[in-house]
């Protein structure tokens, strides 16, 4: 009889809860799936089931129902330049969306990233910002640079011979997490190793494939935490050597914490010296918050930066003339390749900062829709939204948008050469807008120009397979949504020779 009157009273509020979200809701006028409408579930049914597909069917439901959409029971998605503007350029109509971001995040859920309120935010960036401005940056593009030349010394000596090649998405990502670590913590990674195969690089792949599942099931995470090690070991290898890497940073950190004057005689800066030792922290940070953001500046530190230079690579690379004019660019500013060019040289560069650019605008950079909810009503793009509404926008619509960047498919480097390039850079969102941008970007664009500028100045490459130049346009090509973009030729394999002057396109 009670189990009857269970079951009776659940689907009874089921299905008001369905009437109420499909003809009651504030969102009830906006198009989308009906399934969208009705449960939170739709995104998870993209982000899993279909492995990583939602931003391919919210761009098929754009070009269906215009420039807004109901992509869940309280979520809104635009397709506006202007909309992307309203929602993450002002800092106090909005906030993050906790179910998003401690889901996203759970494992930092002290983490910059995952930080949704305000004021918390503000703090955190205030005690990290430094660390990352450019004057740091600056002052420590040496420990870059370093890094740069240990990748420029093992592609030298195991991958120059006419039956080697390498795959150069894994070498990038081996530079930009050794770089990260090395920056953040004086204690490198160091997974820079013949085969770029180390268990680290692997580990971070793997958590970085498996963060839609910790997005929609947080207590998972939790739970292997909790585990007995072995056990989770044995479900998931790959785990052995997160769990390593952790072990380190913890070690670490505890040093740290017992010891807070040992934090002086690392050998740069470090994050812990603004973390620790900088009079705005209110309180000294937990051992947990020490170790999130930790985390969060490898994983954001290391993925992002390397996807950009993989997918920088493979179009100058797929279009000669675009690696003839960098080497040329840079060969003509860099005569002696023995001698260092520092960051302030190659940033004057014209034609490795626009081809910078446009790999970053190709990349996207988070590719994800980035949740906000509304804190008051307010207008986007014309839209009144309600309070508590969550809205959102993903960088590929902006990035990919012909009527600021045309022919926006293309891999075009000499779209930044015209006269005027305001509406384009004002679209240009490759670390997002406002108070909740990219903390990084200054060692982003750092390593950037060092790493492009060292490679096409001391290599000369070709793409090793040859199918690869058959299946690679961006809409053919693109595979999935892992925070980062993916394609099904990232694997790509390149054959390098030292640096020879008859590859060089002609003076213009």
């Amino acid at each position: 009889m009670y189990f009857q009157l269970s079951v009776s009273l659940l689907f009874v509020y089921v299905g008001v809860v369905a009437l109420y979200r499909l003809y009651f809701h504030p969102l009830c006028k906006y198009p989308g799936p009906l399934i969208a409408a009705l449960t939170d579930w739709y995104e998870l049914y993209h982000n899993i089931i279909q492995g990583g597909a939602l931003l391919t069917e919210i761009d098929k439901l754009h070009k269906l129902h215009g420039p807004v959409i109901r992509i869940g029971p309280n979520t809104l998605h635009f397709n506006d330049r202007n909309a992307y503007h309203d929602i993450y350029s002002n800092g106090t109509a909005f906030v993050k969306e906790p179910g998003f971001y401690l889901g996203f995040m759970a494992h930092a859920p002290s983490g910059l990233v995952s930080a949704c309120d305000p004021e918390e935010a503000k703090l955190q960036k205030s005690l990290l910002g430094p660390m990352f401005s450019r004057r740091a940056v600056l002052a420590l593009e040496s420990t870059v640079q370093k890094k740069v030349d240990q990748l420029v010394s093992l592609m030298k000596e195991h991958y120059t011979s006419p039956s080697s090649s390498i795959q150069m998405a894994s070498a990038y990502r081996a530079v930009t997490t050794d770089v990260i670590t090395e920056y953040c913590f004086a204690q490198s990674a160091d997974t820079m190793i013949p085969g770029f195969d180390h268990p680290i690089q692997r580990s971070v792949q793997e958590v970085v494939k498996r963060i839609w599942i910790q997005r929609h099931f947080p207590f998972l995470n939790t739970a292997a935490s909790n585990a007995p090690q072995n056990l989770v070991e044995w479900l998931s290898p790959e785990y052995k050597s997160y769990v390593g890497m952790r072990t380190a940073y913890e070690h670490q950190i505890d040093g740290l914490l017992a010891n807070p004057d040992s934090v002086s005689v690392a050998d740069h800066e470090t994050i812990y010296h603004h973390l620790l030792l900088n009079p705005k922290n209110r309180t000294t940070p937990s051992r947990r918050e020490l170790i999130d953001q930790a985390f969060t500046l490898l994983g954001a530190g290391s993925d992002t930066v390397g996807n950009v230079c993989t997918v920088g690579t493979f179009y100058a690379l797929k279009y000669p003339s675009i690696a003839q004019k960098l080497s040329t660019e840079l060969y003509e500013a860099w005569p002696d390749e023995g001698r260092p060019l520092g960051l302030t040289v190659l940033e004057k560069l014209p034609f490795l900062t626009v081809f910078i650019k446009e790999a970053l605008r190709f990349s996207v950079g988070v590719i994800h829709p980035m949740p906000r909810q509304a804190t008051t009503t307010v207008n986007i793009a014309g839209f009144d939204i309600a309070p508590g509404t969550i809205v959102e926008m993903s960088t590929a619509f902006l990035h990919l948008n012909p009527d600021v960047f045309p022919d926006p498919y293309t891999f075009n480097p000499n779209r930044w050469l015209v006269e005027d390039t305001n509406e384009m850079n004002l679209d240009f969102a490759p670390f997002s807008k406002g108070p909740r941008s990219c903390v990084g970007l200054n060692l982003a664009w750092c390593e950037l120009y060092l790493i492009f500028g060292n490679i096409f100045r001391k290599f000369n490459m070709k793409l090793h397979d040859e199918e690869v130049n058959e299946r690679t346009d961006f809409r053919q090509g693109f595979k999935c949504d892992l925070v980062v973009s993916r394609w099904h030729w990232e694997d790509y394999r390149v054959s390098i020779q030292p640096f020879c002057e008859a590859h060089l396109s002609p003076s213009e």
